[in-house]
């Protein structure tokens, strides 16, 4: 039996190219959340309503963010109980090209079904479709250089906003994953390598650094997660020591620094 054609990206106002993969990405669950963000006017209101942890939204929010080409949601600072949010014309016009494609996703499963008389085939298929990892900060950019040295290189991405991320990856990596300047890529740090700094510290080969305002913290038992809105939206997570963030006198809407090693940060392709 041939295998079904590839669906064509949906190019929606001049802002987004869809295809499956960033169906998967997004799921119902994230969809729902910004429209009840967009019904509602706050993330908070919008985290209750779906029954899932304060937390649990505001992530999904960064990593929807972080990897849209403009963010989809503005937030107000205020705080757990204050504050607000809004869906962007962006937000909107994602949510109404999710909605088509998804339909017409739904369609093309119910004939395959049909054909093969297999009522699983459309949950197993989601399943391999659907991107998971377990790295906190994902952001995606374009390959601005590659510098090769004798048995590995370093990559210069840049992602929205202008902040550039250096990765450190083997020269055989470069020519399996076709590491090129122009190349759009995924770049994946888990927040447990990201070390949170009040200043800026001095350039260090080998280090990355993202400055910006914390947007808020989660205090945990001997250490915090530390969340750092960056420009365009984006945002990076870290991870402190609380007797440490204390004495730094690192809080909300404080400036602060992200620092990781290249070697920290995971480049992918989706081909």
């Amino acid at each position: 039996m041939p295998s079904p054609p590839k669906a064509k990206p949906l190019h929606v106002a001049g802002q987004f190219w869809l295809d499956m993969d960033d169906v998967a990405f997004l799921g119902e669950q994230r969809i729902a959340l910004l429209e009840q963000i967009g019904e509602r006017g706050s993330i908070t209101q919008a985290a209750k309503a779906l029954k899932v942890s304060y937390k649990a939204a505001w992530d999904a929010v960064d990593a929807i963010n972080n990897l849209a080409p403009s963010p989809l949601v503005e937030s107000a600072v205020g705080g757990r109980g204050g504050g607000g949010a809004r869906l962007t014309d962006e937000g909107r016009r994602l949510i109404a090209a999710y909605r088509t494609i998804a339909a017409e996703y739904q369609r093309f499963l119910d004939g395959i079904n049909a054909a093969m008389g297999d009522p699983g085939a459309a949950l197993g298929l989601l399943r391999r479709l659907a991107r998971r990892t377990s790295a906190r900060n994902q952001f995606i950019g374009r390959i601005v250089a590659v510098s090769a040295r004798t048995v590995d290189a370093e990559v210069t991405i840049e992602v929205q906003g202008g902040q550039r991320i250096a990765a450190g990856v083997t020269n055989e990596s470069v020519e399996q994953l076709s590491l090129r300047p122009g190349r759009t890529v995924w770049a994946l740090v888990k927040a447990v390598a990201v070390g949170i700094a009040r200043d800026p510290p001095a350039a260090t080969p080998g280090t990355n650094t993202l400055c910006g305002e914390v947007q808020r913290i989660t205090r945990g038992e001997g250490s915090a997660e530390v969340v750092i809105a960056l420009p365009a939206g984006l945002s990076v997570c870290g991870v402190i020591s609380t007797e440490l963030l204390e004495r730094l006198a690192i809080a909300e809407q404080t400036p602060a620094c992200a620092v990781f090693p290249t070697v920290g940060v995971i480049v992918g392709v989706d081909d």
